[in-house]
């Protein structure tokens, strides 16, 4: 048996978190072409919107039925499969010109990405030590937007001196060769907390309790403030409609502060204590998100923009730290992370939508307000957690 604290067992969890976030980068590595695909390529902007939103709808559609089906495979063997099907449709998408065949690789990544995304955190909550799980999960909270930070800026270092379906094939590359080094680094490890729990066939009341489905609510909260935003927040800023000074680039680069943040406050703490971290960001993004809209001064319209991207970072992150304790034996921390990203996913699909109907409808000042009630949502469903412990047994 491998020891709880071994350097290889910190090093499997490193690589994991490493790969996750290169997954998020195959979400996002579609932006930064989308001129070279209907310039160059010819592809229509329908066609490039369907390269864009596969993996996020497969998410949404499919992702606890995925959570059911992980968890009796086993999570080694899902992270194992879901990564290979994720590199091998990346190399297909660098290496195919047809736009079938293009679509037909990113299927390919989409099978893989939904699948990944639930294993890989149910394998860290399985391998990391007690002390470090909540942090582990934490930072994981943030695979997407630094996914997304690293597709932008090896785009930015790549494309002036290779192909773009170069770029694409590195990227892939990039995650095939982490995902490789973490499964072979976490091959044989024992789970911490093996046994922990009955092999019992699963059913739905060993799941779906009151404070999993608060956790859930929360987070698909969480994505519609979080989508709704970013979306639009490249619109807002360079339209010369906000006082804001930086970028909306260099905004979204403020939210790994907050899964850092986040990490640091969970180590230790019960789920109580998540729960009420999770409710300062929600509070602080609702303080926020109406002088960023509204407010003419800059320097007020900045901080608030970095305030809003720095707690939405904590509250991505303490949502996902607190899954392993919310989650009763007999139950599966795997079913609790799908149920987690299906209502993610699903935020995803409603989130950009709603933002923009918002927008239309009340201006900028509007959407403000609109934003500060959705964090004002994702409090009230956390309400059944605040009150009293929730411990596994």
């Amino acid at each position: 048996m491998t020891p709880n604290g071994s350097t290889r067992r910190i090093a499997a969890l490193v690589m994991l978190l490493v790969a996750g976030i290169l997954a998020g980068a195959q979400l996002a590595k579609i932006a930064p072409l989308v001129d070279w695909y209907q310039r160059e390529a010819g592809y229509s902007l329908v066609t490039i919107g369907w390269l864009t939103s596969t993996l996020g709808l497969f998410v949404a559609l499919a992702a606890l039925p995925a959570a059911f089906a992980i968890d009796r495979v086993g999570m080694y063997a899902s992270f194992v499969g879901s990564s290979a099907a994720l590199a091998v449709g990346g190399v297909m998408l660098a290496g195919f010109e047809a736009p079938a065949a293009v679509l037909a690789g990113r299927l390919v990544e989409a099978l893989g990405y939904l699948v990944i995304v639930i294993a890989t955190p149910a394998l860290l909550a399985a391998l990391a030590p007690e002390r470090l799980k909540a942090p582990a999960l934490a930072v994981w909270g943030g695979f997407v937007p630094l996914g997304y930070a690293f597709a932008d800026f090896s785009a930015a270092a790549l494309l002036p001196v290779v192909a773009p379906r170069t770029y694409l094939l590195i990227v892939a590359l990039c995650f095939a060769a982490s995902a490789a080094a973490a499964a072979v680094l976490a091959l044989r490890l024992d789970p911490v907390d093996d046994g922990a729990r009955d092999r019992s066939p699963l059913s739905l009341r060993s799941n779906f309790t009151l404070p999993v489905g608060a956790v859930a609510a929360a987070f698909g909260a969480y994505v519609v403030l979080s989508l709704g935003f970013f979306s639009f927040l490249p619109s807002f800023a360079g339209d010369g409609t906000g006082a804001i000074l930086l970028s909306a680039g260099f905004v979204a680069l403020m939210v790994p502060f907050g899964n850092v943040l986040a990490g640091v406050l969970v180590e230790g703490r019960g789920p109580r204590f998540i729960a009420w971290l999770t409710v300062a960001g929600f509070v602080a993004s609702a303080v926020s998100a109406v002088p960023f809209f509204s407010s003419p001064d800059p320097v007020i319209a900045t901080a608030a923009a970095v305030v809003f991207a720095i707690s939405g970072g904590v509250v991505a992150s303490a949502l996902f730290a607190c899954i392993p304790s919310v989650v009763p034996v007999g139950g599966s921390v795997a079913v609790g992370i799908g149920l987690v990203a299906q209502t993610g996913g699903i935020g995803t699909l409603v989130g950009p939508p709603l933002a923009g109907y918002m927008i239309s409808e009340y201006d900028w000042p509007g959407f403000g307000w609109f934003l500060a009630i959705v964090s004002l949502a994702g409090i009230v469903c956390l309400t059944p957690m605040l009150g009293a412990r929730t411990p596994r047994a």
